[in-house]
């Protein structure tokens, strides 16, 4: 195996290479700027007519120009898409060589599996380690399949994007640094740079995940903690879902965010006891990945062989967009939970509901905003008894949970109600993976 270059060498000779080509560039532009000043000069001298020649031969002079201008764009562009030619072609190259790998990997690995007994320890730790072997594959090539198929186009949607993505208060490089966003004066984010952010996240690996803590009330203790993923930029500034989301839904990259999301708690939950004996890591999972056939295989296969995860991690979803009686999303989410997994229902708007229907789905927990809580508990008259919703939940051994209590008066209002668990920054904001962890 050949060395690679230096990166100072690699650079060198990134701008020798550029040298020539600037001096074409300048060669071609003088070449056709020079014919027309010689038309432009010459013509009216020699040219045999009986009116003003000079008239004449400036306007062919501008033609001359523009014909040279449209000829020169013509071979710069011609020159960019060979390139980009070139950097996708030596990047399939990379993939492929990758792929093999992995398929190597797994070859030796199930070779392996094949000669442990079934019921022993090792066996199942190599059946996990072939899971995620497997995950990290169709990971892979998600990515190349996406960044393939956006290539032709991102370039050309790039300025409209902007204003169809992003809401006009998130049109900001907002830093978000322990989850919490800050508007600044700094220039707009555009769609193509954002879509950039995500990509060289999944690549080199800079999904953060952060965990905040959920406490038990009126106590306050620690019970459980939800992850949350944060990119961080090259410059190491988190980026906020709120910020890409819904970007990598639409350009199908969600699914590469789930599973990089997934991986990162799965390690964290192998270094880490949970905070209490009975306490779960709460990992959002996004509704168009469980709709997405190709990825929901390698995710439940995933899911199945390490099993003993069930105890340990809690898949939360937003009621929006929850998925209705005989969608797909919603059939291979009764596949989770027969794998053992449970569920909680995050960013509920509605509260008419039906707890049974939703424990009969999986879900142990039930997550509410306090502000929305209070709208309902504190109008005149109540638009809902808290107490009996919290009776209808026991019933079917759900946990409510409510979030975002920022402040103690906002919490003495919420303790007027009987609550299992709190969440919030006045409990503690979200830290970096490892750093929460108690």
């Amino acid at each position: 195996m050949t060395a690679s270059p230096p990166p100072s060498a690699s650079k060198r000779a990134d701008h020798d290479k550029g040298k020539p080509a600037i001096f074409l560039h300048l060669l071609i532009a003088l070449a056709y700027l020079g014919l027309a000043a010689a038309v432009l000069l010459l013509g009216p001298r020699y040219a045999m007519v009986l009116i003003d020649p000079v008239p004449l031969f400036m306007l062919l002079a501008v033609v001359i120009v523009l014909l040279g201008i449209i000829l020169h764009a013509g071979v710069v562009l011609r020159a960019r898409i060979g390139r980009q030619s070139r950097q996708f072609s030596a990047l399939h190259r990379e993939v492929k060589a990758l792929r093999s790998g992995i398929e190597i990997a797994l070859q030796k690995l199930e070779t392996l599996e094949g000669t442990s007994p079934p019921d022993s320890e090792p066996g199942r730790d190599l059946n996990e380690v072939v899971a995620e072997v497997r995950v990290l594959q169709s990971l892979i090539e998600e990515l190349w399949t996406k960044r393939e198929a956006s290539a032709g186009h991102a370039d050309d949607t790039a300025e409209t994007a902007e204003a169809e993505i992003l809401p006009p208060k998130q049109k900001t490089r907002q830093a978000v640094l322990a989850g919490r966003e800050s508007s600044t004066d700094d220039p707009m984010l555009s769609a193509r740079e954002i879509l950039e952010i995500v990509r060289e996240g999944l690549r080199n690996n800079r999904i953060e995940l952060m965990m905040q803590p959920i406490v038990t009330l009126p106590q306050r203790r620690v019970a459980h903690y939800e992850c949350l993923s944060r990119i961080r930029t090259k410059s190491g500034l988190l980026i906020t879902p709120s910020h890409y989301i819904g970007l990598a839904e639409e350009e199908g990259l969600i699914g590469a965010i789930d599973n990089m999301t997934l991986f990162r708690l799965v390690q964290h939950v192998r270094r880490h006891r949970p905070p209490a004996p009975d306490g779960r890591f709460f990992c959002n999972i996004s509704i168009h990945s469980l709709a997405d056939a190709g990825f929901f295989k390698q995710f439940l296969e995933f899911l199945t062989a390490n099993a003993s995860l069930s105890k340990s991690i809690v898949f939360e979803f937003s009621q929006a967009n929850f998925p209705a009686v005989g969608d797909v999303a919603r059939d291979n989410m009764l596949s989770m939970a027969a794998a053992g997994y449970r569920f909680s229902l995050d960013h509920v708007e509605n509260l008419d509901i039906d707890p049974e229907e939703y424990a009969a789905l999986g879900f142990k927990f039930l997550k509410i905003e306090s502000g929305l809580l209070l709208s309902y508990a504190e109008h005149e008259p109540p638009l809902l008894d808290i107490g009996l919703l919290k009776g209808a939940l026991d019933r079917v051994a759900i946990d409510l949970i409510v979030d975002k209590v920022e402040s103690e008066a906002l919490l003495l209002r919420v303790l007027d109600h009987p609550i299992d668990f709190g969440q919030g920054y006045l409990f503690g904001g979200p830290q970096v993976d490892g750093k929460s962890a108690r």
